[in-house]
């Protein structure tokens, strides 16, 4: 690789890096953006870096997710790590002159000039005069995009093992929700993922009306709801708290927040829009990217079946149930197998995520499967906000299935659950198996009043508790089943 171009782009990068760095940390007021819960463990890691107190798994971050979630503003925003840094953090305070060098890169720009990371930091270590095996100095480096580079994990690997012996060097990584995908097996014993999910309702609160829910509340919620031994107990626990959930939401929430977040409030990108239809043609815009840069590489695809795949995602969003074989009639794909390409690129991608029936005594179907949207912001902007009667609820078991993968399944407390569906008719819209293989069924949606489908669902499974989800109040039902107004499951 020529030399003087690494040099000219390097030094070009450099010059701009201020401004590139503000635009992120700042908004048009010059206020420091509030970070999102996730920023509160890269400060863990940071503080580890610097106190030498890393695994070796954790020298390298992966962190996956779909785009225009901000990985890039969390990237950036530790890189700018001492302005956001409070007395609580005096830890890392005391000892973040330890930090010698630190780079931030976007991986995409070097792909952009056809130059490779490999050439990049062979490059970067003889200017900075050091080497990965003995750099002498605490160094971070922030990769954005780096799924760009074809040949990342290798480069990667490559680093982890140049750097056995010490813990001088740290390097956390963006890219598509494909990149554990894409992974090379020997970097899965060589790395930390921390997979990025769209915004929860409290992130919301954060981003947009600067509103700080209580953590304390939020912990005491999850546990409450998914770790109680019974539903009377799960109905005491909450009815300890219901009054300051109801106070918070009439004295500091703004009457429409909800139905916002719904609507474009997964996307920290599509939040600040207050024109309802641009906020829709920028999430839409998110699509449109997933698409033409993840989809596409994941795999091969005709043109005519890459121009279905809009009109495909429009049909998951309409429907509940789907049968693959009428998609395959409506959109004209004529083999089966392209069909479930598709859907599962779509999977792969972080758009969809995919919930199995419960149990193997139902078998699994093609016919029906349950396909949720990452975040119900996709769903909506989709049917721009109008959607058909009957399947409105469905963004909030979209809603649902983000609480699942971003917060119980990252929660210590539930070893590895599971999240399944009973498929029969009259059967309730989830069961969450925990730990100790109890089960929860779970039924979601708006004006929750009827437990039916809970009750069907738990004569045949045997469940410590049933949730209804919707509500107009708190309401114990004959000591198994517990009515849950959404305000409690919003402030998880």
């Amino acid at each position: 690789m020529d030399k003087i171009k690494i040099e000219q782009f390097y030094t070009k990068w450099q010059t701009t890096l201020p401004q590139r760095i503000e635009g992120y940390i700042y908004d048009e007021n010059r206020k420091l953006l509030p970070t999102r819960f996730m920023f509160s463990k890269f400060k863990k890691v940071i503080e580890k870096f610097l106190n030498n107190s890393l695994s070796e798994i954790e020298k390298i971050i992966l962190m996956p997710g779909i785009r225009g979630i901000g990985k890039s503003t969390l990237l950036t925003q530790t890189y700018a790590i001492e302005k956001f840094l409070k007395p609580e953090d005096k830890n890392i305070l005391e000892n973040i002159g330890k930090l010698d060098d630190k780079l931030y890169l976007d991986v995409s720009q070097l792909h952009a000039e056809q130059i490779s990371l490999y050439d990049f930091f062979n490059f970067y270590e003889e200017i900075k005069g050091f080497h990965f095996e003995k750099p002498n100095k605490k160094i971070l480096f922030l990769l954005d995009e780096i799924h760009f580079d074809e040949n990342w994990g290798l480069f990667l690997k490559n680093i982890f093992d140049r750097t056995k012996g010490h813990k001088d060097v740290l390097v956390i990584a963006t890219g598509s929700s494909a990149l554990q995908i894409n992974m090379i097996a020997d970097l899965g014993r060589r790395s930390d993922v921390w997979e990025i999910f769209p915004m929860t309702f409290n992130e919301y609160l954060i981003l947009k009306y600067n509103k700080y829910p209580s953590p304390e509340l939020s912990d005491y919620l999850l546990d409450a709801l998914f770790n109680s031994t019974n539903a009377s107990d799960i109905f005491e626990r909450l009815l300890q708290k219901k009054s300051e959930i109801y106070k918070y939401f009439i004295n500091e929430i703004p009457r429409d927040a909800e139905k916002d977040f719904f609507e474009s409030g997964g996307f920290p990108s599509s939040i600040n829009i207050e024109n309802k239809l641009k906020a829709v043609e920028k999430i839409k815009s998110v699509i449109d990217g997933i698409i033409a840069k993840d989809i596409l590489k994941l795999k091969n695809f005709e043109t005519h079946t890459v121009a279905k795949i809009n009109d495909l995602l429009y049909l998951l969003a309409q429907s509940d149930l789907i049968s693959y074989s009428k998609i395959q009639e409506a959109l004209k794909i004529n083999r089966a197998e392209t069909l479930e390409n598709l859907i599962e690129v779509l999977i792969m991608s972080g758009i969809l995520v995919k919930i199995k029936t419960y149990g193997t005594s139902y078998g699994s179907t093609r016919k029906t499967p349950k396909l949720f949207f990452i975040t119900p912001s996709l769903r909506s902007a989709l049917l721009n906000n109008n959607y058909p009667s009957g399947i409105e609820g469905k963004k909030l078991e979209d809603y649902f299935v983000l609480i699942f993968q971003k917060v119980i399944k990252d929660s210590q407390t539930f070893g590895v659950p599971k999240l399944s569906y009973d498929i029969a008719e009259g059967g309730a819209d989830f069961v969450l198996t925990l730990k100790d293989r109890s089960n929860i069924v779970i039924e979601i949606g708006f004006n929750k009043e009827e437990v039916r489908q809970v009750q069907n669902t738990m004569k045949k499974i045997k469940s410590r508790y049933g949730l209804v989800f919707g509500s107009s109040e708190l309401e114990l039902v004959k000591n198994s089943i517990v009515k849950v107004p959404l305000r409690f499951l919003l402030l998880i």
